[in-house]
């Protein structure tokens, strides 16, 4: 390992990387992808339009399309318009994607505390607004500052 480098630094990233495969199961489980899971949020937030989608789902504007129509396909989502601007597309969770959102939520609640037992209350300190903050900075630098 470089000298320079953070060792327990590193030793965290590394279980947060074991934790999205946790997190990746469960999605799965409930029926959806991480990318589907992400827009999903980010959707039941408020209408979203496909750039908004891109930036929380951290994938790019192409395939933002794919990933949308797939979601609209499976009855996920449903596209529609902005009453100020007749071009402008916007996506809405559906009955049945709230549905399917709150099944995933569960399972992810449900398997951390499984596999993390007493040890879960170490993530409750990844809920802030500073990281949130960082989080959102990091995502103006890949996709360009939020409208």
């Amino acid at each position: 390992m470089d000298k320079g480098m953070d060792a327990d630094l590193l030793a965290a990233v590394r279980t947060i990387v074991r934790l999205a495969r946790i997190a990746q199961q469960a999605c799965e489980e409930g029926g959806l992808t991480m990318p589907q899971y992400r827009a999903l949020t980010s959707a039941a937030a408020g209408r979203q339009r496909a750039y908004e989608l891109a930036r929380y789902t951290a994938v790019s504007r192409p395939a933002i399309s794919a990933l949308t129509n797939g979601m609209v396909k499976s009855g996920l989502i449903e596209r529609g318009g902005l009453a100020s601007d007749g071009r402008g597309v916007v996506f809405d969770v559906t009955r049945h994607g709230h549905e399917v959102l709150d099944t995933v939520n569960r399972l992810l609640v449900e398997r951390f505390q499984d596999v993390l037992g007493d040890a879960q209350e170490v993530l409750k300190v990844l809920n802030s607004e500073a990281l949130d903050a960082a989080l959102d900075e990091q995502a103006d630098k890949d996709f360009g500052p939020a409208k």
